[in-house]
Order: C-alpha cells, then structure tokens, then sequence
C-alpha cells in the first residue's frame, strides 16, 4: 500500500498546551470519586467568590449527609449533577391538571 504523500511528520495534540493539558486531567481526576450511580437525591451549585474551585455542587444523599464538590466552570458542576441525580419526571401542567368539569 502507498502512502499518501503528505505527512509533515507532526503529531496532533488537542490541548494548546502543557498547562491545559494539567488542568485537564485534574479536573478528571474529580470525576474519577463520584460515587455510585444515581447515588444522589438533588443537587444545587453555589459560587464561592475568590475560590481556585469557585463553583460547588451540594449533594443530597437519601440516609446520609449532604456531600460538596468543587469545579472550576458552572459548565462542569452542571454535568456533574446531571450524572449523580436521576431525572425528575415531568410533571402535568396546572392548566390541563383539573377534572374536565372545571374547564
């Protein structure tokens, strides 16, 4: 088989750099002590002003105590809540949720 010809030699490297490559495997480093599955009942985040982690996700556990977890981008304390918390069912919308006879 023929190679195309046109290799440069170089590598491609998806971080721009070393120090965002770092920053990139602490933050999985995180994601790596999450716990179980679906182990939470509800999460909320708050921002602690001046933190190096300044997002925080607070955790309700269902029998046990809430837990704290910190992330650098509201983006990340985001997923990480969508991942540890099951899905809240939809719920009926007030208009439609009343007997017929009220409509």
């Amino acid at each position: 088989m023929q190679n195309s010809g046109d290799s440069t030699g170089t590598s491609f490297n998806a971080f721009p750099s070393a120090a965002d490559e770092a920053a990139m495997k602490h933050g999985e480093q995180a994601w790596d002590n999450e716990g179980g599955h679906m182990s939470s009942t509800a999460g909320r985040i708050t921002h602690v002003t001046g933190a190096e982690l300044p997002y925080v996700v607070v955790l309700s556990h269902h029998g046990s105590d809430a837990t704290e977890h910190a992330f650098a981008t509201m983006r990340a304390a985001e997923a990480f809540i969508k991942r540890n918390t099951p899905v809240s069912s939809p719920g009926l919308s007030a208009l439609y949720d009343r007997p017929a006879s009220e409509g």
